[in-house]
């Protein structure tokens, strides 16, 4: 497995890999509906977003991204065939770490408030916190480790 930063060349699998994902796969056309497209994902990762993936044998099986300007955890996706590999929390703690470096004290994202779902259990289980409930979607935070609360 090598790990390393997204290339714009890489855009168009990430794509392919986060519509593959087992819960909450969203296709190519659903993410255009909502603005999220090669040509959209390109100028983030130019501008305020950064990104790393895990590729096995030149294909890409996960990737993270964050967003530095608000400091969000944006985007995290894997194979099914791959999960539960550590890939996903190696993925995420390269964004954190990231986050972490742009300086932000706190990083949040949003997800499904469905506890059974995968997603939820993850991010608890890397030390995130639930922060706020809203129908069906929570926001989780997490803290820089060693940030003492002002």
């Amino acid at each position: 497995m090598n790990y390393r930063l997204i290339e714009e060349k890489d855009i168009d699998a990430l794509i392919d890999v986060r519509a593959a994902t087992r819960e909450n796969s969203i296709s190519r056309e659903e993410l255009r509906r909502i603005d999220v497209s090669a040509e959209s994902i390109s100028a983030l990762l130019r501008t305020t977003h950064r990104g790393w993936l895990c590729e096995d044998v030149g294909r890409i099986a996960g990737f993270a991204i964050g967003d530095g300007k608000t400091g969000e955890m944006w985007v995290i996706a894997i194979l099914p065939d791959y999960e539960g590999k550590g890939i996903g929390a190696r993925l995420l703690t390269a964004v954190e770490e990231w986050l972490w470096s742009k300086g932000w004290d706190e990083i949040w994202l949003w997800t499904s408030s469905d506890p059974q779902k995968r997603a939820y259990g993850f991010y608890i289980r890397q030390g995130w916190f639930v922060a706020e409930t809203k129908e069906d979607v929570i926001y989780l935070r997490k803290r820089k480790p060693n940030h003492e609360a002002g």
